[in-house]
This record gives C-alpha cells, structure tokens and sequence, in this order.
C-alpha cells in the first residue's frame, strides 16, 4: 500500500464529536444560552421563601450614617 494518494491526516484533541475548534466557536453561543437560564431561573424562583433568603443575603444593610454619599 502505497501512502502517496494518501490525504495527510493530523490528529486532533476530541471528546467524541467535540474538538478545540468546535468549542471555541460554541462558547460565546452558549454563554448567552447560559446567562439568560440564570436569569430566567432567578425570575422563577424569586417567589420562593428559601430563594428570597438568599438573595435578602446580598442586600445593603450598611446604614445611612456610614455612606459617603
């Protein structure tokens, strides 16, 4: 068998059909994806008390007399 008709084949990195290429060009597409599922899980969840626990966590509790401005 002869390799000269034979096309230079380079391996790649891959995790069954993805490979480096493929993820670089999905990232930014699954990003958005990513952000607007938060978003909509926090805009679902927020009636729920143990949600509204945690999001009264990240509220400014810092008095008025403490703020520069």
């Amino acid at each position: 068998m002869s390799t000269r008709f034979s096309a230079p084949v380079k391996p790649q990195l891959h995790l069954g059909p993805l490979t480096i290429p493929r993820l670089v060009k999905w990232t930014p597409v699954l990003a958005v994806w990513g952000a607007a599922a938060v978003g909509a899980g926090m805009l679902f969840l927020s009636p729920i008390p143990l949600f509204q626990k945690v999001a009264d966590y990240f509220t400014d509790k810092t008095p008025d007399s403490d703020k520069p401005f």
